[in-house]
């Protein structure tokens, strides 16, 4: 407890913090993010061409090395979300408010595009992604959903659990894990899709795919908020406003 304020994972400390303050870190957060997740998979493609099981291990501890600082250092002023279906899932769920939300998926697509913006900058890719080329459509899809649904799951999970402080390795875990496992590469974060939309990379994304994929990350979002309220029933919480 600090002032009387619950601290929890996924929840800023200090909920009367400015909105623009908690955004701008938003922001930031999701522009590193992106970042080291485009960038560390363009690198370990042009280092190791002829190894693409060598390249997705070291995308996977980048990526997910990146998430797990980035929600220690930064969650205790935004709540380290860096995702839009974290924020919204808050907001179905009454933990957040309308304002702060909008704020919130505003700030984390504007960081995400500045993070593609720099990774297209300083590195060129040597070849579109071989996710897209080697894995149908339904694949993909049904691979989103399944890493969505874990990723919030988790997420959620932990930020109710008595173990909260472990949520950061816990998701980061999941997310090294789920990168290597799933087809998609488990890019469950609407902010990556968009991001994939202006990359050639190997996280590519295509117009026509990238509603679908925004649409299986809903679904098992919501899958995953489903199986918390059996899991760990609603409980009042102080949202930020």
């Amino acid at each position: 407890m600090q002032d009387g304020i619950q601290i929890r994972c996924f929840h800023e400390h200090d909920p009367n913090v400015p909105l623009q303050r908690r955004a701008f870190v938003e922001a930031l957060g999701s522009f590193l993010l992106v970042f080291v997740a485009l960038a560390s998979g363009v690198k370990a493609q042009l280092l190791a061409p002829s190894l693409p099981l060598v390249a997705l291990i070291a995308n996977a501890i980048a990526t997910a090395a990146a998430l797990v600082g980035l929600i220690l250092a930064l969650g205790p002023v935004s709540g380290g979300h860096f995702n839009p279906l974290i924020t919204a899932l808050q907001w179905l769920r009454r933990e957040r408010s309308s304002r702060c939300t909008l704020g919130y998926c505003a700030a984390q697509l504007a960081g995400a595009s500045f993070g593609v913006a720099l990774a297209n900058m300083l590195f060129t890719p040597s070849q579109p992604s071989a996710i897209a080329v080697t894995t149908s459509l339904a694949q993909l899809l049904a691979s989103e959903v399944l890493a969505s649904a874990a990723l919030m799951t988790i997420v959620f999970a932990c930020s109710r659990s008595s173990l909260g402080s472990a949520g950061p390795l816990a998701v980061g875990a999941w997310l090294a894990a789920a990168i290597i496992a799933t087809p998609s590469a488990s890019l469950a974060n609407p902010a990556i899709v968009v991001a994939g939309l202006l990359s050639n990379g190997p996280l590519a994304v295509t117009r026509a795919n990238a509603t679908f994929y925004m649409l299986a990350e809903c679904t098992g979002a919501l899958m995953a908020s489903a199986v918390i309220s059996i899991a760990y029933p609603p409980e009042g919480y102080r949202h930020a406003e």
